[in-house]
């Protein structure tokens, strides 16, 4: 009971940490702009939440590993508290993206933590299961977070929505302390002084983590400009947006874990990047609230899909099981790496045409698609086995 206990902990957290990160996206884009700030300027202070946390995961990932998912988890959450408070004067650009660079070194902590205590509690009869509630919690965090950042700035201020913000992750920081503390020593016996495997020596996880990459451009993408491309096309309620990309995203992911053990990877991941594509090329086309609506929940769906079906494929590919909390945290840059071409690397695009930079977007998933079938892992191994 008490292995289930700690899963229920890491849930509600998951759910009350993407609450609070999912406040700030229909709200910081407005804050820049209303500040000055261009779609590049936008997309570059965005950016930098998952920028920053690449570098950080890859040390957080070896502290999991040698020491303990749970001490990287508090170290994120408590982090992520007290520079939230940080937001609240303004003295310029550089230095609120200081205070995002800040930020992602939490976001860093909280990821590896939470996905790495969540596969030391799996193995490969729950694992999908179970990753699939995980994406759940992200989900319902995408539906909460969106609509409260939206109504305190709305009905109060900016002000309120940073306080609002660091009450909720505070929440989640006490949560992590309800969670008892294991061993330091590994299943294998490998103990502190572990050294774990190179990620960039696992082909598996390469190929998994390269598809999730070209994948989350869509998050780097709608966080940073959909909400820019929505005013200037006069739809006046652009949370809509993201509130219906969270439930479809809730729905897909919490079903998609235990669909793809039933009828395999492939039937989720390969409709999933169909569909998102094609809500892709519907924001090529925006005019309104119908497309918006249509694009969202094909997206929701189909990203819900693509990314909890890889993420809970990465424990199954680990050379070693105490490798998972690394290799996962390698997982999550790849991810993040993601975000950072959708918004980064792609926002100047949105200066020129939204159309071109949505069409830009779908191109990257498009590649992941070619990417995954390329050099799809459960493939190559029934070739290997009928050699």
């Amino acid at each position: 009971m008490a292995k289930y206990r700690d899963v229920v902990l890491v849930l509600l957290i998951t759910f009350l940490y993407h609450t609070m990160n999912q406040m700030f996206v229909p709200t910081l884009p407005l804050y820049i702009t209303e500040l000055g700030g261009s779609e590049a300027v936008v997309g570059g202070i965005v950016g930098l939440l998952s920028l920053g946390a690449i570098i950080a995961k890859v040390f957080f990932g070896k502290m999991a590993t040698r020491h303990s998912n749970l001490l990287v988890l508090r170290i994120g959450l408590v982090l992520a508290t007290v520079v939230l408070v940080l937001y609240q004067p303004f003295f310029g650009f550089a230095f609120l993206a200081a205070v995002r660079v800040l930020q992602s070194v939490g976001l860093a902590g909280f990821v590896t933590g939470a996905q790495g205590m969540l596969s030391e509690n799996t193995n490969p009869s729950n694992r999908g299961l179970l990753f699939g509630f995980f994406a759940a919690m992200i989900g319902l965090g995408m539906v909460v977070g969106p609509m409260l950042g939206s109504f305190l700035v709305e009905h109060f201020n900016y002000s309120l929505l940073f306080w609002g913000a660091t009450v909720v992750v505070a929440l989640a920081m006490v949560f992590s302390f309800l969670i008892r503390p294991k061993s330091s020593v590994s299943a294998l016996g490998m103990g502190r002084t572990y050294q774990p495997h190179s990620p960039w020596k696992n082909r598996n996880l390469l190929v998994v983590s390269g598809t999730m990459l070209l994948a989350a451009s869509i998050m780097g993408a709608t966080s940073s400009i959909f909400t820019l491309h929505a005013k200037a096309v006069g739809i006046t309620n652009p949370s809509l947006f993201f509130g219906l990309f969270a439930l479809t995203y809730t729905f897909s992911g919490g079903i998609s874990g235990y669909l793809s053990h039933r009828f395999g990877n492939s039937a989720m991941i390969i409709p999933g990047f169909g569909l998102s594509i094609l809500g892709l090329l519907l924001l090529t086309i925006l005019n309104g609230v119908p497309v918006m609506v249509a694009a969202a929940v094909l997206i929701g769906i189909g990203f819900g899909f693509v990314n909890t079906v890889l993420m809970a494929m990465v424990p199954g590919y680990s050379i070693n099981a105490v490798d998972a909390s690394n290799d996962l945290a390698f997982f999550s840059n790849a991810f993040d790496s993601g975000i950072v071409l959708g918004s980064i690397g792609l926002s100047w695009l949105a200066s020129y045409s939204f159309g071109l930079f949505w069409l830009a977007v779908a191109m990257a998933n498009a590649l992941g698609l070619l990417l995954y079938l390329r050099y799809n892992p459960e493939k190559m191994q029934k070739v290997k086995a009928q050699e």
